[in-house]
């Protein structure tokens, strides 16, 4: 799945704070994979559950590596690569607190990165990695039959990272926009149809 992709939305110091909600969001649906749920499908149908995972943990590695200043071959070589190991828990964790710990660097925050999508800035890399985490951290519950509620302060959040973003096919990881939304909906609801995902379908995952 594509990073979100907006230059033109930024995200406040205290954004950080909505990236470990995020984060602890997926860590805590991952420490529910047994070992049959590694090859069960997903939301994201290209993506098996330890596919889902493993994109996940590649993309706090890239991000660190952004900036970090790795060229840009470097950090697209890192997505063939398997990330999860013999414990994709641990390897979530690191990987999530080492992207932390870089934008909590002085500086930061405003430093330009080159992402594949385009110049980034830190504080941006910060609402992508939010918009990764807690998206596919609904997609990993949805696959294995858990709690699938997420954080109403990150729904609010993401609500408003994604009102204008570009969430069409070509971004991979997000399917197209589902315009079938009940007036009624509640925010996570509008905010997972907003990202091609259907809460209300019994058989999400094909």
């Amino acid at each position: 799945m594509a990073e979100g992709d907006d230059a033109d939305v930024t995200a406040p110091t205290d954004t950080l704070e909505l990236l470990v909600v995020a984060n602890d969001e997926f860590a805590r649906r991952l420490r529910l994979v047994g070992p049959d749920d590694w090859p069960r499908p997903t939301p994201c149908s290209e993506w098996d559950v330890r596919a889902l995972a493993n994109h996940v943990v590649g993309a706090c590695v890239r991000h660190q590596m952004l900036l970090r200043g790795a060229q840009m071959h470097e950090v697209e070589a890192t997505r063939g690569v398997d990330h999860l190991g013999a414990d994709p828990v641990a390897a979530f964790a690191a990987a999530a607190d080492a992207v932390v710990a870089c934008l909590c660097e002085d500086g930061a925050l405003e430093r330009i990165v080159h992402h594949a999508a385009g110049d980034r800035t830190g504080r941006e890399l910060v609402s992508m990695r939010v918009l990764d985490s807690a998206v596919h951290a609904w997609d990993l519950a949805r696959a294995i039959a858990a709690d699938e509620i997420l954080d109403d302060d990150l729904v609010a959040f993401l609500l408003a990272y994604t009102a204008d973003l570009d969430l069409g096919p070509e971004q991979h990881a997000f399917a197209r926009p589902d315009a079938d939304v009940r007036g009624n909906a509640s925010p996570q609801d509008q905010l997972l149809h907003r990202l091609g995902r259907h809460p209300h379908v019994a058989e999400e995952v094909p």
